[in-house]
């Protein structure tokens, strides 16, 4: 007598099996109709023998024999090599399954999460910029009606000033992403696979920008508000972290030079001739020179006499010529 358990195991598995089978045909479809879009179809790639086995196997519910899932296999790769970086899974993706509505495609709903962490970000931003420019020019009115509430609403702007770079670092961030979605949404490759690289480059991002201002104004000592070079640095950092990184590399390099170089440092000093400059501190006056200049001639171009003028969704202090005279 057979045992059931067994029995219905070897049905499970065969089922399973024939599942695999039916979605390697859809798959190898798919790719096959995306290169005959694009004009890009592998010779070797006979349409009439893909259709032969999608109506063995689909339309006829028959099994393939040996050579039509090998020949099914070799297919695949060959599509898979000649049509990267698109991939079935990219245009499983990207496929609506209601009609031509691709904002329903699993790609689809990425980008609508993407818009409302975008808009979000923005609204924080222009909540912190309105309040930035209330307070500072309606400062005194508030401290002669508030009294002792004041100080909380004074504690609010500095909290507001704190957050303003990090904002502007996931502005940035997404920003980016919105611009490689598009991308990859346009030639099909967007593949849910990277999406937790998606949400890990937008913390990166908003770390990026406020940790970047936080190395270029030391914390803001002296200034009482957000210089427009800071918060543009933020987004620049946000948007692409490779600059936030590369003054962090160039910082490491500086404080740990070789003993080589050390050495011959050494060998030239002559005595009598006083303290030689630490190489050290040279670089990294060097690198933040050098972050200062591209900043400042970044907005240069941008900037203008009405730019002084305190407007709506700016800061009030611009100091754009500071670095050119000091």
């Amino acid at each position: 007598m057979d045992n059931p358990t067994s029995t219905q195991f070897v049905v499970d598995e065969t089922s399973h099996h024939l599942g695999q089978i039916n979605e390697v045909i859809y798959d190898v479809m798919r790719l096959a109709s995306y290169a005959i879009e694009t004009g890009r179809l592998p010779e070797e790639v006979s349409l009439s023998e893909l259709y032969r086995i999608w109506e063995i196997r689909i339309e006829l519910q028959q099994s393939l024999t040996a050579n039509d899932i090998d020949l099914l296999q070799h297919y695949f790769h060959l599509l898979k090599t000649d049509l990267e970086p698109v991939s079935a899974i990219s245009l499983r993706a990207t496929e609506s399954k209601f009609g031509n509505d691709s904002m329903q495609t699993e790609a689809g709903k990425h980008v609508r999460r993407m818009w409302i962490t975008a808009f979000s970000v923005l609204g924080l931003i222009l909540m912190i910029n309105i309040f930035q420019y209330s307070f500072e020019f309606y400062g005194g009115q508030m401290a002669q009606s508030m009294g002792e509430g004041f100080s909380l609403m004074s504690i609010a702007y500095w909290v507001a000033m704190a957050i303003a770079p990090f904002a502007y670092g996931a502005l940035g961030a997404s920003v980016r992403l919105l611009r490689v979605t598009e991308q990859k949404l346009r030639d099909r490759s967007f593949d849910p696979r990277r999406l937790p690289e998606h949400r890990n480059r937008l913390v990166l991002g908003m770390l990026s920008g406020g940790v970047l201002v936080m190395l270029y104004s030391s914390g803001g000592v002296g200034d009482t508000s957000v210089k427009l070079t800071e918060v543009t640095l933020g987004f620049i950092a946000g948007y692409s972290i490779d600059v936030l990184f590369s003054v962090l590399d160039g910082m490491v390099a500086a404080l740990t030079p070789n003993s080589g170089r050390a050495q011959n440092v050494t060998a030239k000093s002559k005595p009598g001739t006083g303290t030689r400059p630490d190489p050290r501190n040279t670089s990294l006056k060097a690198d933040a020179q050098q972050i200062k200049t591209i900043v400042d001639e970044g907005i240069k171009a941008a900037s203008s006499p009405a730019a002084k003028k305190p407007a709506f969704g700016k800061t009030a202090t611009v100091d754009v010529n500071s670095s050119a005279t000091g």
